[in-house]
């Protein structure tokens, strides 16, 4: 089951539906991530999709994946690089 904290629903109704991203939309992305990553500084996963321009920053707890929050950028490949550069996203 997937979830979402109060902060990523807010997040996704007051920014994230203009361009598109929708609860839908990150259900699709967790399903099916273009790449997946780990952030070794928060301890969360990182699913990403290229053609939304989209990291969704997210937590296994028992059977449901939480979806903390959704980072949305147009530069969204200098964001990933530069992550793992630094050795925070690998």
């Amino acid at each position: 089951m997937i979830k979402f904290t109060d902060h990523a629903k807010e997040k996704i109704l007051k920014e994230l539906q203009k361009l598109g991203i929708t609860k839908q939309v990150i259900m699709k992305i967790l399903r099916n991530p273009d790449e997946l990553l780990y952030d070794t500084s928060a301890y969360r996963f990182v699913a990403l999709s290229w053609s939304h321009n989209v990291a969704v920053i997210y937590e296994k707890a028992a059977d449901n994946l939480v979806v903390i929050t959704v980072i949305y950028s147009s530069e969204l490949k200098h964001v990933v690089q530069r992550r793992k550069r630094i050795g925070r996203w690998i």
